[in-house]
């Protein structure tokens, strides 16, 4: 009887965790008090919840957020040093005045690029690049955005730097030849779904809007072999088995070097110094969320047991049922909800974890796919959709109508990608 008002407890404090995620309201204090909340109700030892729950669930995390710091600062380099503004102006200049065509390349060269840069700061200085382009192409401003969206999404399979934080809560997978396998298949599904979304969109706008002329990108000249920088730290860890960290740091030595930015010691110190500190900016709200999320994580593993017994019968056992139950209830993952594990979804992580029926890399490929197809794309709570809402003065009820359909039609076609990857039928 105890445990059974324990257990309802517990999911009224979740569902009250979901209307606050959902409201906007700040993650990290929203998985602190939840976290503090579920250990008093599950009756959880004061010294596990002291050395367990808030200590050794932070300390471990310390070699994922030093990928996502570094990823950042990468990401400040290719955009301070204009590789970036280089790549998109001669991608622009290779489409001439063909608004279609300049679209699709430029939306299909920040996916790329986006494969190894990482950070808000990032996606905003190349979409205040990318997207008064592709408005001086007479493209409607909610294609413009809702591409631009789905571009960086599509980007997020490969990249390192994302990607590890779903490391740290799924500890059994690593970026290995299998996950990369999957992720080049994520990544060009999405580009494709992407590419159906701007050549529908763009038909069914009047044709007069758009303009002949080749729009000017500001960019300053740089050699052509800058193009290959985005990519260093993908290769380096794919082809020549190094470590995320070391990659990083080749690829941001060699875009100062490329840019002509260690012409002299005073140069280089002001650019890595300044990039340094804009990629900690960009990512230091990103890892105070993720801390709390990892506290969170641990106390929902103290009290899963309470949880199983309450929803066992609930929750289905059956990797297929569980597969199209994600796939058609994909959309709450939107504003933080309990298929978004950074956000609500991370406790239901954790008892689908505890209930010890699933495979990891099952889980890691249900909870892995939500969060870029559907949440990158298409959540106004994500801080870049934000940004770019707000930036192109649209409404966030609109946007989500025009993007959710193409995020969930790549969602549901990745999940079962991954589900055949990992070998689950």
């Amino acid at each position: 009887m105890v445990n059974l008002i324990a257990g309802v407890l517990l999911l009224i404090t979740f569902i009250g965790l979901i209307a606050y995620c959902a409201k906007g309201g700040n993650l990290l204090i929203g998985f602190i008090v939840t976290a503090l909340l579920w250990c008093i109700i599950g009756r959880v030892p004061v010294t596990t919840v002291v050395n367990d729950v808030f200590e050794k669930s932070v300390e471990s995390y310390g070699a994922t957020i030093a990928i996502i710091v570094f990823g950042a600062w990468f990401g400040r380099v290719l955009v301070d040093t204009g590789i970036a503004g280089y790549i998109i102006k001669k991608t622009v200049e290779l489409a001439g005045d063909k608004p279609l065509l300049t679209t699709l390349l430029l939306n299909v060269v920040c996916a790329l690029i986006f494969c190894s840069a990482f950070g808000v700061g990032s996606v905003m200085a190349i979409g205040m690049i990318v997207l008064p382009i592709m408005f001086s192409l007479g493209i409607d401003k909610k294609t413009a955005v809702g591409s631009y969206m789905l571009a960086v999404a599509a980007g997020m399979y490969l990249n390192i730097a994302y990607v590890s934080q779903f490391f740290a809560v799924f500890p059994d997978i690593t970026y290995d030849a299998k996950y990369r396998t999957f992720a080049i298949i994520a990544t060009v599904i999405s580009v494709l779904v992407m590419a159906v979304y701007i050549v529908f969109n763009y038909t069914r706008q009047r044709k007069n809007r758009a303009f002949a002329a080749t729009p000017k990108v500001d960019a300053k000249p740089l050699p052509w072999y800058c193009v290959i920088v985005p990519f260093v730290p993908i290769v380096m860890v794919s082809f020549f088995a190094w470590q995320p960290v070391p990659s990083f740091l080749l690829g941001i030595f060699l875009g100062l070097l490329f840019t002509r930015n260690m012409t002299s010691y005073s140069k280089a110190v002001e650019k890595v110094q300044k990039t340094l500190y804009d990629g900690v900016a960009d990512s230091g709200l990103l890892i105070g969320m993720l801390y709390g999320v990892n506290i969170f994580q641990a106390a929902a593993k103290q009290v899963a047991p309470i949880l199983q017994d309450l929803l066992g019968d609930i929750i289905p056992t059956s990797p297929v049922v569980l597969l199209v139950a994600f796939c058609v209830l994909a959309p709450l993952a939107l504003f933080r909800g309990p298929l978004m594990i950074w956000g609500s979804g991370i406790a239901l992580a954790s008892i689908l974890q505890a209930m010890g029926v699933f495979t990891e890399p099952y889980l890691f490929m249900l909870f892995l796919v939500p969060p870029v197809a559907i949440v990158a794309s298409a959540c106004p709570t994500q801080s870049w959709t934000m940004w770019a809402l707000s930036y192109a003065k649209l409404e966030p009820k609109n946007y989500i109508k025009a993007n959710l359909p193409w995020g969930w039609i790549a969602c549901i076609i990745i999940q079962i990608v991954g589900y055949l990857t990992y070998s689950i039928v």
